[in-house]
Formats: C-alpha cells, structure tokens, sequence
C-alpha cells in the first residue's frame, strides 16, 4: 500500500515538473516574450517578423521636413501600412526632429512590456556572430560589419540567422550578461563632442546629474572624459526591468534640458537639433558603466552592423588613411573612385586618383586638390 502510494507521490511530481518545464518553454518561446523594435524614419527594406517589430519614430511630425528633406505622400502611406507609430498612447513623438530614435525608446517604455526587449535602427544591428561571413572592419577608433542594402531587401531572413538575432542565439546570453550593447567608440567622449556638437548641452546635462543625481555627478565627468570612449547608436537589447530603470534617468535628464534650450533649437542646423539623440548616446553610457561599476551590471559589447550602399569595401584595401600636419582622417573608398571621410562623411568627399610613384592625387568636393605620398599598407602622407 506504502508502495502504491510513494508511485502515486512520485507520478505526481513528476508530471507537476514536466508541466512546469513545458509552460516555461512556451512562456519563454511565446512571441511577445522577446521584442526587438527597429527603428524607421523614411521607407527602406522592411525588417518585420515575430521578435522583430518595426516602429517609425516621429509618426506625429513625418509631414515635416526632416534631415533626408521631406517625404511624399505615397512614402507616409508605406510607413504608416508596414508599421507601428510613435505617437500613440503616452508618447513625445512630436520631439523627433530633436530626438531622433529616442522618440521610439519612448513609447517602447511607456506602452510595452515584454520581458526581454531591444532597439535597433532600420540598417544597423548588433552582431552576436563573431564568426559572421559580412567583412570586419577595423578603424583605430571602432570596428563594424559591413553589408550592403542588398543584404536587406534579398537575404533578410539570411542575414539575421547570420548575425545570430534569432531567439535561440539571443535568449541564452541573458544566462551570463544583462544587456548587450555595440562596442565603444574608443575616443575623448568630451573632446569628441565639443568638436562635432555643442558642448553646452552636454555641460547642461551633466549640471542636471549634478543637481538630480549628486552620487553620479564625479562619476559622469570622469567617464565621459576619459579616451574609453562611448557606445554608438543607442542601441541595445536587454531585460525589461534595465530598460525601465534607464529611460527613467535618461529621460529625467534630457526632458528638463530641452525645456532650457528649446527656444534655441529651431534656430539651429539639422544636424545639431538632432543633440538629444547625440547625447543619449554618451549618457546610455555614464549609465551602464555606473551600474557596471556600483551594481554589477554585467555587459556583453559587440560590434554592430552596418547595411548600407555608402561603400564597397575593395577586396584587401577597405579604407585609406590620409595624414597632413594639421589632420589625420581614414577615408572609406566608394565606387567611381571616391572617398570620404569616415568621421565625417558628408562634409569631407572627394575623387582620387593614383599617380606614378606611389602617388595620390585628391580632389575635393568643395575645392582644392591635394597631393599625397605611400607610406605604409593603405596610408598616405601629404607631399610637402
């Protein structure tokens, strides 16, 4: 009887278990339980599946001009029928042209809950595969995959086996790490940015750590003046609960500075009124390295991936590098004998063409030619 009874016990837990392990699985595997956002803002091959879910950030304002110009009616109707909007619910879709992505991270944090969750943008991703057939570029400062358009709008299913963003190849880095994250660019975050933006905004946004968060206040300056450099792209995947606690600083952050300088924002450039999206990115990283520091967060970096049709990398030679007195720039190489600068691609362009003697002849786009000299692999010095 005592034996019947210890089978029934045992039957019992087992079955419970097996229960338990199949009801895991199916929460684990549901389709709502990883949700990776991919970021739109003008129509481009459509990355959409059941983790992948894209959203068009600024949906409120996509009838005005952005930095691409402004859009046709027949473009807004593809966004608004292949794709969420950010302007539903709790959102601040209207600040788009102020805050690119940072609109969709938004509305990800205030209208969804999947426990794990992710941003990308329309052509860049993160590359889980360090074994990726897409070439590794390798800069002093940063290195990336690099795939061309045709990779999206052919061999998309393709390309996101290959960079390893299915659920299979994602889930189980959460076993060991807590976000994953592009690589640093490895420069002066500070320096790098007083160069290329206004270091005002950056120094009101520290000043408002300062006054909301003292205890970061040293740690902040410390970070974004050191020559580790800054995650690029605002771009992540993570647990929910990391997601939330970090818009909820990022966002106490750069909502009170916008209120500071927004009379002065529609007076700038394009490029410069987009400074909340260009500080999100230094900010996402004084907080993930705090809480790395103080809290254990624990980081998993790789490099990202780039899709585009900017450049063919050349086989054996994907880059030059320039040297003058004055500078030094890497120029990526496109096709009909074109280079531009990898920094600073759209203001520093020109045509190229090798002379006898190892010699580089560089016309630039906006005047002026210059003569430069081989040294060593793909480096050239500037003749004197």
């Amino acid at each position: 009887m005592k034996s019947s009874k210890s089978l029934f016990y045992i039957t019992t837990l087992f079955a419970a278990f097996i229960l338990c392990f199949f009801s895991y699985i199916l929460f684990v595997y549901k389709t709502d339980y990883l949700k990776i956002y991919v970021v739109y803002y003008k129509p481009a091959p459509l990355i959409k599946n059941e983790i992948f879910t894209p959203i068009q950030g600024g949906r409120a304002v996509a009838a005005t001009p952005s930095r691409q110009g402004s859009f046709t009616e027949q473009q807004i109707d593809w966004l608004n029928q292949n794709m969420i909007g950010d302007d539903t619910n709790e959102n601040i879709s209207h600040l788009n042209r102020y805050f690119a992505e940072l609109t969709a991270l938004y509305w990800i944090w205030k209208n969804t809950d999947s426990p794990y969750v992710g941003m990308f943008h329309y052509r860049r991703f993160l590359c889980l595969n360090d074994k990726s057939r897409y070439p590794l570029l390798n800069f002093p400062s940063m290195r990336f995959r690099h795939l061309g358009i045709k990779h999206l709008e052919s061999f998309a299913n393709e390309f996101l086996h290959n960079l390893e963003l299915e659920k299979k190849y994602i889930l189980p880095w959460f076993a060991t790490h807590d976000i994953i994250v592009s690589e640093p660019i490895r420069i002066n975050t500070y320096k790098q940015y007083q160069k290329e933006h206004i270091i005002s905004d950056l120094d009101k946004a520290l000043e408002i750590i300062h006054q909301k968060y003292p205890y970061m206040y040293d740690f902040a300056n410390k970070t974004l003046k050191s020559d580790k450099g800054f995650y690029p792209t605002n771009m992540f995947i993570t647990r929910r609960e990391i997601l939330n606690n970090y818009a909820s600083w990022l966002f106490s952050i750069l909502r009170p500075l916008y209120q500071q300088i927004k009379d002065e924002l529609p007076q700038r450039d394009t490029e410069q009124k987009l400074a909340f999206a260009y500080l999100g990115e230094r900010l996402f990283t004084v907080y993930l390295k705090y809480e790395q520091q103080y809290h254990g967060l624990r980081i998993k970096e790789v490099p990202f991936a780039l899709a585009s049709d900017f450049f063919t990398p050349p086989p054996g030679a994907p880059f030059i590098y320039l040297k003058t007195p004055k500078w030094e720039d890497i120029f990526i190489q496109q096709e009909n004998n074109r280079i531009c600068s990898f920094n600073n691609a759209y203001r520093n362009c020109a045509k190229y063409e090798f002379l006898p003697q190892n010699r580089l002849k560089v016309k630039w786009d906006n005047g002026g030619t210059s003569y430069f000299k081989h040294t060593t692999n793909n480096e050239f010095e500037l003749e004197k």
